[in-house]
């Protein structure tokens, strides 16, 4: 047994009243992280004028924070620790910056922003009592789950808990530590090779294809030109909206779940994954590529093959991004420059072996993640 933090979503119900702190939590969350990232800015521009470097911290963003309480007096309504945790997630977001793993941190939108604010739970300040969840600032709120998580909620230590609005309902992500079983040990390997016409493929020839939502796009699509001919707020707009919501929750539920099956039955079956190190944020730069790439949820499915790895002891290793998978012959290793994009099919000039693009890219993945692999190994076995 090993202890896991583990986020359990669940729907909730808050009465009239609530709504209002809710969204007013929501808006300064977004309007502190703001307005510290706007602050740092200036400072640091200062600093440079006057040859001194300046750098991010806590210290620092919380120095900015009390200075802005005074300024913006509807700052104190909100949850003291909600504002702490948006100034740790901008403390991270540099850090992931400074170590090239992220882009400098941007400004949220009101729009395209998660609504979303995170409380902690100090004091037994989150806890379930008489089937209502009880967060800080909210009081008691009632909700509806899964008996699975009607136990965890009764049973595990409350760590913090995130209210969330999103397509016009109320969600509570409670995150919670429980004791886990981790998978039993066991042999496999397998490359997989990520697609745009092909959801996934592994070195064995197998091909996972892409889940299936035109449907529930055309709905989307239908709702969003009927709204767009309705006047806004109407109560025809948003009856509209209603209807719109309820399909792109249908979509992302869909599309969870497939994910959610796909990953499973990878981790559950092979005790070391490999996948290359997609550049997904370069990736969605490219107009083509993004609407393609926000559909199949790429980043979201290796998140989730990331973590199931964690929790039952797998092996998780991506390739280097420059790793010319497609283009290397997996039987002679010699390597094909003129492929294209648009060759799916190839022979090699020197062994005259024929390749299907995607198998072959999968297994010199699996090739090159186990020479990683081996190597890592053996720096451990070194250094022991």
């Amino acid at each position: 047994m090993v202890l896991i933090n583990k986020g359990l979503e669940i729907r909730i119900y808050p009465k009239d009243e609530l709504i209002p702190p809710i969204h007013q939590n929501i808006g300064n969350a977004r309007f502190v992280w703001n307005k510290v990232l706007e602050r740092y800015n200036q400072m640091y521009e200062e600093a440079m004028e006057n040859g001194k470097e300046i750098y991010p911290s806590l210290i620092l963003f919380n120095n900015i924070l009390k200075d802005l309480k005074k300024e913006f007096t509807f700052l104190k309504d909100s949850e003291s620790t909600s504002l702490q945790q948006v100034l740790r997630d901008l403390s991270q977001s540099f850090t992931q910056f400074f170590n090239n793993t992220s882009n400098y941190p941007t400004f949220k939108s009101l729009k395209k922003t998660k609504k979303t604010f995170r409380v902690q739970n100090n004091n037994n300040s989150i806890r379930v009592e008489n089937n209502k969840l009880r967060v800080p600032i909210l009081g008691f709120i009632k909700y509806k789950t899964s008996d699975e998580y009607q136990i965890y909620l009764h049973t595990s230590k409350i760590n913090n808990a995130t209210i969330k609005f999103k397509n016009g309902k109320y969600y509570a992500v409670v995150n919670v530590e429980i004791d886990y079983t981790p998978w039993p040990h066991c042999r496999g390997n397998v490359g997989i090779d990520m697609g745009m016409k092909t959801f996934a493929t592994l070195d064995d020839g197998t091909k996972i294809a892409n889940l299936d939502l035109k449907h529930e796009n055309e709905m989307i699509e239908k709702y969003q030109r009927k709204m767009s001919r309705q006047k806004y707020g109407s109560h025809n707009y948003y009856k509209t909206l209603q209807k719109y919501w309820k399909w792109i929750d249908k979509r992302n539920n869909k599309l969870d779940d497939f994910l959610h099956k796909i990953s499973y039955t990878i981790v559950r079956n092979h005790q070391n994954i490999f996948m290359e190190t997609l550049n997904i944020k370069g990736m969605m730069q490219n107009k083509k590529l993004a609407p393609k790439l926000q559909a199949i949820s790429i980043s979201k499915f290796i998140s989730m093959i990331k973590y199931k790895c964690h929790w039952n002891n797998r092996n998780f290793i991506q390739v280097d991004t420059f790793f010319p998978s497609s283009k290397l012959c997996n039987v002679c290793k010699e390597k094909y420059e003129e492929l294209t994009l648009d060759i799916r099919t190839w022979t090699c000039p020197h062994c005259n072996t024929e390749h299907d693009r995607d198998i072959n890219a999968a297994k010199n993945i699996l090739y090159e993640g186990l020479k990683k692999l081996a190597s890592n190994l053996l720096d451990e076995t070194t250094i022991t």
